[in-house]
């Protein structure tokens, strides 16, 4: 594996060394694009390469080049015309010239509509959407100020003070809870602007459609990779997912928006899930709350154990506590009888367990520990479910440990690219075998998501991991900014908190490489911080967008200086468990 990881650092170099070894001046710029460009923001970036040696300058001004041949400057454009001209200057006096130019033109301030119409609405949520009783939607409006305007069933909208409104008159708000008696019939709303005679109207982008009354559409859960978010938008990663649920589990589909269903947890709380994920092809009854009055608490061999009987499948969430250690289930749909028992057999994790009810229709388990959760399990069993909680191991070191390493991107998926042309993928997989020789180093086992140049889907990452269930898991990136100038730095990603504790001790090392602080980022929703099976850690290693770090990446001793900082790290976090 050695002469593995020596071989891609050499075919590395050999991507990147061409570049820099060029003595001819050149300028190659990746900010900005084009010679010719419109913008509405004044700061803007002067990013690329040149030969290594090379001198810069940009309208006469000396610009510092690095060792790679890249550089970054930041400008701050007036309105209107900005012109530079970047030379770069070899060894031997020879000149190589690019001319760019911005045109700069500030989005203009909003203001007073001045003749009667209606500019735009914007109703929430967004998207085309199916809905049922109770549901609510909001409008906000903008159009000639100091009308009458009414929207659905010709529900009257108020205009905002244009003291709440940056001094800018004319718009209007509103909202409305859907009555039995609606019927949208799979149509647009219209909002309406009244001025005496003078009537304005505009359609709605989407279409609105009602739930048909009665029995209740169910669906149930396609497979264990199911997952529930809390919204049905998102940003690139996705809406922020709730939790994963086990296969067949019973779902009350309450309306749709876009491409995901809503459903009803509880009568407090609803969810979204992808619409293919659910099987609405499924017998059609009212959704019957169950009544909990069999659990267990256990330990065998492996894990410790707790469990109630159900009537049915149903939904549940669940989230930690770090100190002390505790694992909190809510199971929407279910409540107890009095008397279940909270005896414990042969647990060595576990130290107790609540029943609770924190509303008419959740029923919560409150577990215990003795350390912070190091990962649990929730799945069925029949209409059995149980949380398996997994133990701290008794020797706290790497060794006899399993760990999974995630080289993130690859193959088609390349991720970001630095200034010498350099790809996320080829380094992030070059860092990730490095990784695996040190940890197998230290006497622990690795399961890797890939060791060559291929690509693999998040989505069978995230399988391969929940199967093998490691001791911890670590996903090895480089960030990316459209600012090559200010941002830069280390930075540790996780989404719940029991995993905090693991990148706060890895994110603490990397600091000491001396890489600007990113900060150690908590509630984030990349697809391998979901699970709860295992604590794990997003490792944004630094900016390959930033010429610095960079820079520094592309020096062996530096990464090597990185997996050794990564190494310290976990055996800190093993460390910090000892007085748990």
């Amino acid at each position: 594996m050695k002469h593995v990881s020596r071989l891609l650092l050499q075919t590395l170099i050999a991507i990147v060394v061409p570049l820099w070894a060029s003595s001819q001046a050149f300028i190659r710029l990746s900010q900005p694009s084009r010679e010719q460009n419109n913008v509405s923001t004044a700061r803007q970036f002067i990013a690329g390469r040149t030969c290594t040696g090379c001198k810069v300058t940009i309208n006469n001004e000396k610009v510092y080049v690095y060792s790679t041949g890249t550089f970054a400057v930041k400008k701050e454009l007036t309105e209107g015309r900005n012109a530079f001209t970047i030379v770069a200057e070899d060894d031997n006096g020879k000149t190589y010239t690019k001319n760019i130019t911005w045109y700069y033109a500030p989005v203009p301030p909003p203001r007073v509509t001045s003749s009667f119409r209606i500019d735009f609405m914007e109703i929430s949520p967004k998207g085309n959407l199916e809905m049922s009783v109770g549901d609510t939607l909001h409008i906000k409006m903008k159009g000639y100020p100091g009308a009458r305007a009414t929207w659905f069933n010709n529900v009257p909208l108020r205009e905002l003070p244009a003291s709440q409104t940056g001094g800018v008159a004319g718009y209007y708000t509103g909202m409305y809870v859907l009555q039995p008696s609606d019927s949208l019939l799979n149509g647009k709303i219209q909002v309406r602007l009244h001025n005496g005679s003078e009537t304005a109207i505009l359609n709605s982008t989407y279409r609105y459609s009602m739930m048909p009354h009665g029995i209740p559409l169910m669906g149930r859960t396609i497979d264990n990779m199911t997952y529930l978010t809390s919204v049905a938008e998102g940003d690139r990663l996705g809406p922020d997912k709730i939790g994963y649920l086990d296969k067949d589990v019973l779902l009350h589909i309450t309306g749709r928006q876009g491409d995901y269903f809503k459903v009803r947890l509880s009568s407090h709380r609803t969810a979204f899930i992808p619409e293919p994920l659910v099987d609405t092809e499924i017998p059609q009854e009212s959704p019957a709350v169950s009544i909990v009055s069999d659990a267990k608490v256990w330990g065998d061999e492996k894990a410790d154990y707790v469990s109630v009987e159900l009537s049915d499948k149903l939904p549940y969430t669940s989230t930690q506590m770090i100190s002390p250690g505790k694992i909190i289930v809510d199971i929407h749909g279910a409540y107890a009888e009095q008397g279940i028992s909270s005896i414990l057999q042969g647990t060595r994790e576990i130290t107790g367990v609540q029943w609770q009810q924190p509303a008419h229709d959740v029923f919560r388990m409150a577990i215990s520990l003795k350390h912070a959760p190091w990962g649990y399990q929730i799945y069925y069993e029949g209409n059995r479910i149980t949380v398996k909680v997994k133990r701290v191991p008794e020797n706290l070191s790497l060794r006899g440990l399993v760990i999974g390493v995630d080289a993130g991107h690859g193959g088609g998926n390349m991720g970001s690219v630095g200034l010498t042309g350099v790809y996320e993928k080829t380094l992030t997989l070059n860092l990730a075998l490095q990784l695996k020789n040190a940890l197998e180093r230290e006497g622990a086992s690795v399961i890797m998501t890939r060791t060559t140049e291929k690509f693999v889907a998040n989505e069978d990452r995230l399988s391969l991991f929940r199967r093998a269930n490691p001791d911890l898991l670590l996903s090895i990136h480089l960030n990316s900014s459209g600012n090559p100038v200010d941002v830069s730095g280390t930075a540790t990603y996780y989404k719940h908190p029991f995993c905090e504790p693991l990148n706060a001790a890895i994110h603490r090392r990397l600091l000491e490489t001396g890489l600007n602080d990113f900060k150690n980022n908590g509630d984030f929703n990349f697809i391998l911080n979901n699970p709860t099976e295992f604590p794990d850690a997003l490792i944004e290693t630094l900016f390959i967008s930033n010429p610095g770090d960079e820079e520094e990446i592309l020096n062996p001793q530096f990464q090597q200086e990185l997996i050794n900082k990564i190494i310290l790290g976990l055996k800190d976090y093993l460390k910090g468990l000892e007085g748990r």
